[in-house]
């Protein structure tokens, strides 16, 4: 599957696009109907001849224009990008370094939310939290901004500070942030723990794997994550995707081809009811009692991987109903360097689940929202949800 899906993380790269297709039959259909955008052009004359400020250019109209067309879609996720903002997109990417503060986001009734901040960072230094709403950028409200432009705002050269007003539940706090090469691993192992719990789950001989987002890297540092695993061996593993914000589709199925023997890891269905399917390719190693823990920032590409393996009852699902971001994005260049994201598949699991706006129901429910809560109270939520892991592993093991 060449599509990627755009993730909740607002580190973004380019997919295949029908651009000669699509955009030229946009053209057609306007030259066939001179009246299809009479509307527009009145309001454009309007504009011209009677708006007070003489300053306003054709960009500025046409790309607003654009902009409304696709707002009105109601989607989140279908956007137009100007020139610069395109530019932006291209220039961000999956590769996984970038200079910024180094947190994964999405959009949530209308705003920016911090799906996780990344370890490490200095977002995760600052106290940043996961289920945290930043209501402004440098002063600018992000009330139903565009995801891609909040990240834009965020991200800057290194050294320089960004200010963000962040709302935690009852609480308003204003975070000063300095920017800063991110380059951290998408996979980690169980060093990533505290002591004591690390110490625990070796003596009782169960690894342990979190994988942060789905990067281009991901797919390598897994397999290398996996090769450790079965080096040990482990009786059990732990495959934590809690606030995985997702990232790329091919990425996704590289680690769920490590598990899935065989048979379909995930399907898209366009708006004509057409299906494509990703199958196993035949090379899975891990064949170990495995627990997955989701909450409810598991988004997006690690929702297919966990829909994967609970449909093939290859694993537990532990924790709380996750996200539920099910539809892929195809981004379409445009005249003049613009550009546009376009929600054209959702995704479905093996067993034909289409999981958006929905989420994974886990087998286990362990734990409770982020949300609003202190970072006291995530560690404890945290705590809860690996201790019930460690539990319904030692369970299954034989």
């Amino acid at each position: 599957m060449k599509r990627r899906l755009l993730a909740v993380l607002g580190v973004v790269a380019i997919a295949a696009a029908a651009f000669a297709t699509g955009y030229g039959a946009a053209q057609r259909r306007a030259l066939d109907d001179p009246k299809r955008f009479g509307l527009l052009r009145e309001i454009e004359h309007l504009v011209e001849t009677r708006y007070i400020d003489r300053r306003v250019t054709d960009p500025q109209l046409l790309y607003g224009a654009a902009r409304g067309m696709l707002g009105a879609l109601g989607d989140p996720y279908s956007r137009f990008m100007d020139p610069q903002a395109y530019k932006e997109f291209q220039e961000s990417s999956f590769a996984g370094q970038f200079t910024g503060i180094g947190i994964i986001m999405d959009l949530k009734d209308g705003q920016v939310i911090v799906v996780s901040p990344i370890p490490g960072t200095p977002a995760a230094r600052a106290g940043l939290l996961a289920g945290d709403r930043i209501g402004k950028i440098d002063g600018r409200p992000t009330r139903e901004m565009a995801l891609q432009r909040a990240v834009s705002l965020i991200r800057g050269p290194r050294g320089t500070v960004v200010h963000l007003a962040v709302t935690r539940g009852a609480q308003l706090l204003d975070v000063a942030i300095t920017r800063d090469v991110i380059q951290a691993p998408s996979v980690s192992g169980d060093e990533v723990l505290e002591g004591p719990m690390r110490d625990r789950l070796r003596a009782l001989n169960l690894a342990y794997v979190r994988v942060v987002t789905f990067d281009e890297r991901t797919g390598d540092e897994f397999a290398r994550a996996v090769a450790t695993v079965l080096a040990r061996p482990a009786r059990g593993l732990i495959l934590d995707l809690r606030s995985n914000g997702g990232g790329l589709v091919e990425s996704a199925v590289r680690v769920a081809d490590e598990f899935v023997p065989r048979g379909p890891i995930v399907s898209t269905v366009d708006r004509d009811g057409k299906r494509s399917t990703e199958q196993a390719d035949g090379t899975a190693r891990l064949h170990l009692p495995t627990v997955v823990l989701v909450n409810e920032y598991t988004a997006s590409a690690s929702e297919i991987v966990a829909g994967a393996l609970q449909d093939d009852h290859l694993a537990v699902l532990v924790g709380i109903q996750t996200f539920g971001k099910g539809v892929v994005q195809t981004i379409f260049p445009l005249a003049g360097g613009s550009g546009a994201a376009i929600t054209t598949y959702k995704y479905l699991t093996p067993s034909g689940r289409s999981i958006h706006a929905v989420g994974l129901i886990p087998d286990v429910i362990a734990g409770a929202r982020l949300e609003g809560t202190s970072a006291e109270v995530v560690r404890r939520i945290q705590a809860q949800q690996l201790d019930r892991a460690i539990e319904v592993l030692q369970a299954r093991l034989p």
